[in-house]
């Protein structure tokens, strides 16, 4: 049976490994990883592509037929975005482009795999004890495949892309992407800013409780709209290692900037999880809350951070997961919740006779 799902905090979503939805929540985060590197090469394309003149009082752009290829490749190729019917021609609607690309992938994965999408947002909650370590590193390594595969198919699509072109492929993150003026330092600012902001209201909206619901994919989507909007013009607004690590894997551009933007990015999603840990505290998968939480032992907590599984004592299926554990204390009482996690040895009749106490005080606390 598949394990809880918590509506009101879709990021912190997992499912547990021995479950047979888990192997679906991978492909979820391969396949929409795929597409969203997808629709940001044919952003990053369309602009690549679009020669700019100052005529006057005004800025006239004209786009090359590889950027109509480059939007339609985000429109009818990746089936997610064909609402955007539409090719982009400028930076005023790339970020919206990005954006509500993003929320869409997010509303497709929350419910199966979390809707992570981004290595420094899955770094970040496997940090903060919101994740599982097994979970985070098999979704960190398919969503950098997913980039490189996404890499991959626009250098078969996209005119004069080809492998190993160097700077200047579609995607790509590289001296022909930032602005010419920014110095290295004011990159590496403008990356951890940017992911920051971004990780944060995943955080906010998407972890904390009460969280956003349904509303929180939308509103990450807005944040990268308004990060775009403001440092894309600077840095091309990477704000995901695996959108820098795709095009560098298939193209072999922005070898001697990529470092910079995948240590802003990781450093970003470490102090979003110290902020947020700082505020309201680590996850119950932190070992740190875990072991005072559900009284475990330190093999038994790092075990339940590293697997998301729950001890065997202390589950009811070898499919629970952390939620799961949660949901069935509160709906103990008092005295069945400090049986269910007092001595390894608690027997079901023992919990039992407990939860009976409980009703019966209740009762008479009515009466």
């Amino acid at each position: 049976m598949p394990s809880t799902v918590d509506q009101e905090t879709v990021f912190s979503n997992y499912q547990a490994i021995a479950s047979r939805t888990f192997s679906i929540s991978l492909i979820v985060e391969f396949i929409v990883s795929f597409d969203g590197c997808i629709g940001y090469i044919a952003y990053f394309s369309i602009l690549q592509s679009c020669v700019c003149r100052d005529n006057q009082h005004q800025r006239q752009c004209f786009c090359s037929g590889s950027s109509a290829l480059a939007g339609s490749l985000a429109a009818s190729g990746v089936l997610i975005f064909s609402f955007l019917g539409t090719t982009v021609t400028d930076k005023v609607h790339g970020p919206w482009v990005n954006g509500l690309a993003l929320a869409i992938c997010i509303y497709m994965a929350a419910n199966i795999s979390g809707g992570h999408l981004n290595p420094a947002v899955t770094m970040s909650t496997l940090l903060c004890g919101f994740y599982p370590l097994l979970h985070s590193m098999l979704y960190i390594a398919l969503q950098i495949v997913g980039a490189i595969f996404g890499s991959l198919l626009a250098a078969a699509l996209v005119p004069e892309a080809h492998i190993g072109m160097g700077n200047g492929g579609p995607g790509c993150f590289d001296p022909t992407t930032i602005d010419q003026t920014i110095t290295r330092s004011q990159l590496f600012g403008w990356e951890v800013v940017m992911t920051f902001t971004l990780i944060s209201v995943v955080y906010a909206c998407g972890v904390a409780k009460p969280g956003h619901g349904s509303f929180t994919p939308l509103v990450v989507g807005l944040s990268l709209v308004a990060c775009a909007g403001t440092g894309g013009k600077y840095t091309g607004a990477a704000l995901n290692p695996a959108r820098v690590i795709g095009p560098l894997a298939v193209f072999g551009c922005g070898k001697e900037l990529a470092w910079i933007y995948i240590l802003a990015e990781l450093l970003a999603a470490l102090l979003a999880c110290s902020i947020f840990a700082f505020v309201s505290g680590f996850g119950p998968l932190s070992p740190f809350t875990s072991m005072a939480t559900f009284k475990l032992g330190q093999v038994e907590a790092m075990w339940m951070w590293i697997t998301g599984n729950p001890p065997k004592r202390l589950s009811e299926g070898g499919d629970d997961n952390v939620t799961d554990l949660v949901s069935h204390l509160q709906r103990m009482g008092t005295s069945a919740r400090s049986a269910f996690l007092g001595g390894k040895g608690a027997s079901k009749s023992a919990i039992r006779r407990a939860d009976e106490a409980d009703a019966a005080e209740a009762k008479e606390d009515q009466a």
